[in-house]
């Protein structure tokens, strides 16, 4: 879920009933609502998931990718993976499928080491 702070959140905030709000692709924008004339007014972006106690490492890697892509993407990639792998579909169609699973890996990777790292650096195993 995307959410706007008027300053810099804290990547892991405990909420107090139990919960703890992750926070990350921090990135200062500048607000929609500019002050006129002037310059404009900034904020911060960033992404967040709510993680039920206790807080571990493979719990917010999980939820980040949950939040990320639906449940059923990586299986509907596999399949069109699989389908150019068997010769079911040829040609630019196979090799779509090949690049897009590809991406997908790659991508949960990146994703998976940032959290990972934002987990060591609060000490979160």
């Amino acid at each position: 879920m995307k959410a706007f702070y008027d300053i810099k959140p804290q990547r892991f905030e405990a909420v107090g009933n139990g919960s703890t709000v992750y926070r990350y692709n921090i990135v200062e924008v500048d607000a929609p609502e500019s002050v006129e004339g002037g310059e404009p007014r900034k904020q911060w972006q960033c992404d967040e998931v709510v993680i039920w106690a206790p807080v571990t490492k493979k719990k917010v890697v999980a939820a980040v990718i949950t939040a990320t892509w639906e449940p059923n993407h990586e299986q509907k990639l596999v399949n069109e993976y699989n389908s150019a792998v068997l010769g079911l579909i040829e040609g630019e169609e196979a090799t779509a499928a090949r690049e897009a699973y590809s991406a997908f890996l790659s991508a949960r990777r990146t994703l998976k080491a940032s959290v990972e790292a934002d987990c060591d650096e609060a000490g979160i195993v």
